[in-house]
This record gives C-alpha cells, sequence and structure tokens, in this order.
C-alpha cells in the first residue's frame, strides 16, 4: 500500500468499555481502561503486532488525583496499572494533566512527537468509576483499589490555573454548577433573553443530545427527554439552582473505560493496518484564559473564541465544512458558546454531540473527550466526506483544546506547525485579582442554588463604581426572580462581598 504522507498522525484503533459491560460489580479505573485499551488494540485489526510496538502509555487523570480523592485509594503509578492490565510493555509512561481538555490537549502534543520519531505507537487511555464510589460509600462496601508502584512514570500535571480560587468558594461558588451558572445567566444577559425563554432554548439543545445517547452502548444515562420534561419536575428533574435542573448538567456517577491509538500512517502500513482504518489528525490548538474571577466578560469565552478559527485555520476549514462535532458538553452554556464561536453555522442541534453528551453519555471526569474521540473515528470511518471537530474544555470554561480530525491525509504533508502553539490569553489589567470593595454595584449575572425545600445565597458577578468586576453573595435574595441589572450595596465581612438590594 502506497501511503503519501508515512510520518502523518494518525489514530488506528480506538475503543470503550463500562463496568456493565465488562460485568463487573466494582470495577477499578485500571480495569475499564484495560479493558477499553485491548478493544482498542482489537479494532485496529492487527491487535498482537500492535501490542507489542506501544512505546508510550498515557493515562488520563483520574478525578481522585485531581483533588477529588475518595476512601478506596487508586493505583500509585495508574499508567502502569493500566498498561500491565492491558499485557503491554511501552517504555514510557505519562500521568495527564487536570481538566476536561487534557486528552485532547495530550493528543496535539503526542501527534507531533510520533511525526518526529519519538514514539513509534502511542496508547491514550481514560477511565473513570465514580459510580462504583458512590455506590459503595452508600451500602457500606470496603473497597481497595491502591496497588504499588514498580517503576516511573511521568506526572504532567501542571498547576497553572485551579479550578476554583478560595475568594469564589467565600462567595459561594463551591461547585461547577454554581460556576457554571453564573456564566450561563451572563450569555443570558448578553443575548437580552428572560429566564423563561433562555430555558427553553436549554431544554431544546439538551432534548436534542439526549436523543443521540440513546444510540451509545455505553451511555450511562441514556434516554430520550423532551424540552418539555427537561422543563418539569418529572423523573427526579428537582432545581439545583437557578438556571439549572438535575438533567441539565453533568453527571459524574459513571463506570466507563475509553482509549485510542496513535502512530504513523507509514508505521500503520508497516502493521498491516488497513488504510480506512486511518483518521487523521488535520490540526490542533489550545488556548486558555485567567480563572472566572479574574475575567472581564463571562459572557462569551475567549479560550473558545481563539482555540476554534485557529484550529479550522490550521486545517484550512471553514465552519460550515466541517461535518461530525463533539462539543464538551457539561453543561448547556458550555455548547452554546462553543457554537457562538463557531458562529452558530445552520445544523441540527443534535449534530453538536456524538455521545449524547456528559449528561446522559456520562461525565467520566477529565476523561470525557476520550468518549467524544472514539465516536468521531467512528463516525469519520463510516462517512469521511468531511473533517470533524473535537472541542474540550476545562475548568470554568478557562481551558480549551480543539482537534480537526479527517479520513484524508493533508494535502501537501503534514508537519507539526499545524498543531499550534498554546496560548495563554493574559488576565485584562484593569481586573483586580480577589477584588472586595464597598459601595454600590449592579449585578450582571447570578446563580441562586436550590435544596431539599430550601436555597442558599445567591453568587453574584458584579460590577463596581469604577466599573470593575467582583465575585459577592445576595443572602436574602428574591425566590425567581431575574436579578440581572438590579442595583445592590456591598458591604466587605469576613472575606465576602455581602450585597443587599438597594432601595
Amino acid at each position: 500500500m502506497a501511503i503519501a504522507d508515512p510520518k502523518a498522525p494518525v489514530l488506528i484503533g480506538v475503543g470503550e468499555t463500562s463496568g456493565k459491560a465488562l460485568g463487573l460489580e466494582w470495577p477499578s479505573t485500571a480495569e475499564l481502561a484495560s479493558a477499553a485499551v485491548k478493544a482498542a488494540l482489537a479494532d485496529s485489526g492487527a491487535a498482537e503486532k500492535l501490542a507489542a510496538s506501544i512505546d508510550c502509555l498515557l493515562s488520563t487523570r483520574l478525578f481522585h488525583d485531581s483533588g477529588l480523592p475518595h476512601d478506596f485509594g487508586s493505583p500509585e503509578n495508574h499508567p502502569e496499572a493500566v498498561a500491565t492490565a492491558a499485557g503491554l510493555d511501552p517504555e514510557t509512561l505519562l500521568y495527564g494533566d487536570v481538566g476536561g481538555q487534557s486528552p485532547q490537549k495530550h493528543l496535539n502534543k503526542l501527534a507531533c512527537d510520533v511525526h518526529e520519531g519519538k514514539y513509534k505507537a502511542v496508547v491514550l487511555s481514560s477511565a473513570e468509576n465514580v459510580g462504583a464510589v458512590k455506590r459503595a460509600r452508600r451500602s457500606g462496601q470496603e473497597l481497595d483499589w491502591n496497588q504499588p508502584a514498580t517503576r516511573e512514570m511521568t506526572d504532567l500535571r501542571t498547576d497553572e490555573d485551579k479550578i476554583l480560587t478560595p475568594y469564589e468558594w467565600r462567595q459561594g461558588l463551591i461547585s461547577m454548577p454554581m460556576s457554571y451558572g453564573i456564566v450561563e445567566n451572563a450569555r443570558r444577559a448578553r443575548l437580552g433573553i428572560d429566564r423563561d425563554s433562555y430555558a427553553k432554548d436549554m431544554a431544546e439543545l439538551w432534548s436534542a443530545f439526549s436523543q443521540v445517547s440513546v444510540t451509545r452502548e455505553h451511555a450511562q444515562f441514556a434516554r430520550a427527554w423532551s424540552a418539555e420534561e427537561l422543563l418539569g419536575d418529572g423523573n427526579k428533574n428537582f432545581r439545583i439552582n437557578d438556571p439549572y435542573r438535575r438533567w441539565m448538567v453533568a453527571q459524574d456517577a459513571v463506570e466507563l473505560g475509553a482509549a485510542v491509538i496513535l502512530t504513523t500512517a507509514g508505521y500503520a502500513v508497516e502493521l498491516g493496518i488497513a488504510e480506512d482504518k486511518m483518521i487523521y489528525l488535520h490540526s490542533g490548538a489550545d488556548a486558555s484564559v485567567p480563572l472566572m474571577s479574574q475575567q472581564d466578560d463571562l459572557s462569551v469565552s475567549p479560550a473558545m473564541e481563539s482555540a476554534f478559527p485557529k484550529a479550522m485555520e490550521l486545517a484550512e476549514v471553514e465552519a460550515d465544512d466541517l461535518g461530525p462535532i463533539d462539543i464538551y458538553s457539561c453543561f448547556p452554556v458550555a455548547v452554546s458558546l462553543g457554537i457562538d464561536a463557531l458562529g452558530s453555522p445552520d445544523r441540527p442541534l443534535s449534530s453538536y454531540t456524538l455521545t449524547g453528551g456528559l449528561t446522559f453519555f456520562g461525565g467520566p471526569g477529565n476523561s470525557y473527550s476520550t468518549h467524544g474521540i472514539v465516536a468521531l473515528v467512528e463516525a469519520l470511518r463510516k462517512d469521511g466526506s468531511k473533517p470533524g471537530m473535537i472541542s474540550a474544555n476545562g475548568g470554568v470554561i478557562n481551558k480549551e483544546s480543539v482537534g480537526i480530525y479527517a479520513a484524508q491525509p493533508v494535502e501537501g504533508g503534514w508537519s507539526p506547525d499545524r498543531i499550534a502553539e498554546p496560548y495563554r490569553i493574559p488576565k485584562p489589567d484593569h481586573v483586580k485579582e480577589d477584588h472586595f470593595f464597598e459601595g454600590a454595584a449592579v449585578i450582571r449575572s447570578y446563580c441562586m442554588p436550590y435544596g431539599k425545600g430550601s436555597r442558599g445565597a445567591a453568587s453574584l458577578w458584579l460590577e463596581d463604581e469604577q466599573d470593575l468586576p467582583a465575585i459577592g453573595m445576595l443572602p436574602d435574595a428574591p425566590e425567581d426572580t431575574d436579578l440581572i441589572g438590579m442595583k445592590v450595596t456591598v458591604k466587605t465581612h469576613d472575606d465576602r462581598n455581602i450585597a443587599t438590594l438597594a432601595g
């Protein structure tokens, strides 16, 4: 078989699994990831030869090792545990960074590595078993997933951005639904849409995503929801906050594993892998911005608005040229801002996901986009007439990694400059970190938490009299009221900006 560009990076094997598919009551992450690796090897059509060629394995970082530990432990060297369970012995073991952007971020770098000959064949594996963790806690089940390391790995974790800061926690932003809720309402304010109309828009988007979930074998919460159902209380769809209900947010109680295998087109041919198995990475881009309290406009995603057009420019495509797309979908606003960044192309809402999204397919921690890449490879093998795109998001939409893939090689040959240098968007000079102030302010966005028969203080995104952004709290916010545009008086107490409604 003649290959026009033998050094071009290609995905040649993909695989997924779930605890249910494996018949395991308490699946470990090593079991889930290694089963997915074996499936990816088999998918290549050259499992034995390929397995012997794997010289690098990167394991996506577990939630357990990302600041959200549980009592049951994890392998000291997770990449080693996965490799051993999969029957592999790679020379290099890598442990990924924190954040949902990490699978695509690492693939962008690994593509350059294989092109340059650093590695022959690379496995990127992912797994989460938070569902088993939660069930074990409820039932009192004793589990021990600890495993000592017997060799070294390279830890790729960076500490450039924490997910949330103590300043943000003190203003009530103690979870992703609260933080994304403020971003959601900020976008609504920018568009000038009332609460009910915007809720219908979110429900229509999520209804379209739910229809896709029923097509995926390993979807954890597959169900075709109507928009009306997503706006109601049925099926335990209780309010989490204003603006979200339970079935409009990522569901982390999953038992999922995924893996993809990367090599060069030329080496794939040496292994006897069929050309119709090869999916080419045409371009990649990564962008990041400071944490949400250090931004001056929460209604847009500067990271998406940088990474999306950059990846498309490098791949020499426009948004309308794209076929299959999977936009990271932890909350509706993550998808809506992605659609905004693409220029709102004319395509069905359901076409922005290949899995059903993190609500209905499931939200496996940092690992979700590995499943998106698996689904994209499958889609491009089925119909390679148009290129496809992966959008992977981390933090509170402050870290974005994008990959453009195609069933055909790059015309003229692939080069590492098709992967953009990671772009760090600086904090605006006028924005203050941990901005405490006293005086008058205007509410630019908010999120109000709800519990069983109760509600908490609203967290606010404020603009003070000097037009500086800040985060604060409104302890006695009126219920079912649009707070955007309301004037407040702020006093600082106990490291909090405490607001009261003016007049």
